[in-house]
């Protein structure tokens, strides 16, 4: 846009400000309760995840809402994920696992939403998501496919929620599969309850089976 100076009538270029993504946000929408998005009520997150799910900037909007955590569970949905699932998130980050957002975004559009329910009810584990969807053809992850399943409204624990015949006890499921991350998280100063919400198992029962294990096994040092 050119305008002119008042003091020297000669013409002054203003450089048009920077596109905002907010804008095109779902939550901006008069249809939608922005209070679901700060409530603790099932039926409001649920609503909230449903506007998410179909937003155009979800990846961005999740990317601005981790940058405002603080690691001590910011409550509210954002960006798609509770506060729980943001945390996650960030220990998946920290032990190199990085999400490709486009593709979980891909992986929640009509054409494959419904092709990853189908898959979240029957395959047992993320890596049997994995393997089904690599199968048709799209290169995905399994820190991908949890993003997905979380913007989709389903848990994506790390732990395989589907073990037909395994009468395992979690502690022992955890010592037998999980340690060496168990201990590399504990290492670095993660806390027993994080642990848990990174493995996807209740916070209460997860962290005391988290802090048996790793006392168990000598590894429950932290780094100083």
């Amino acid at each position: 846009m050119t305008v002119l100076n008042a003091s020297t009538r000669r013409p002054t270029t203003w450089a048009a400000p920077p596109p905002d993504w907010k804008v095109d946000s779902r939550c901006r929408r008069d249809d939608v309760d922005a209070d679901d998005f700060f409530t603790t009520a099932k039926a409001g997150q649920r609503r909230a995840r449903a506007a998410c799910v179909q937003c155009p900037v979800i990846a961005e909007c999740l990317q601005q809402t981790r940058s405002f955590d603080d690691g001590t569970y910011r409550w509210g949905i954002g960006g798609g994920l509770d506060g729980f699932q943001r945390r996650a998130l960030e220990l998946e980050e920290r032990l190199g696992n990085q999400p490709n957002l486009e593709m979980a975004r891909l992986l929640v559009s009509p054409v494959w939403l419904g092709r990853l329910t189908r898959l979240r009810s029957v395959c047992g584990s993320l890596d049997g998501m994995v393997r089904a969807l690599r199968g048709d053809g799209l290169m995905v992850d399994e820190v991908t496919v949890r993003v997905a399943v979380w913007w989709s409204g389903g848990d994506a624990p790390r732990v395989a929620w589907r073990t037909p015949g395994d009468s395992r006890s979690l502690r022992a499921r955890l010592a037998s599969e999980y340690l060496e991350v168990m201990a590399t998280l504990r290492s670095r100063g993660t806390r027993y309850a994080d642990i848990a919400v990174y493995l996807g198992v209740s916070r209460d029962l997860g962290k005391r089976a988290v802090m048996e294990v790793l006392r168990a096994e000598g590894r429950a040092e932290v780094a100083s």
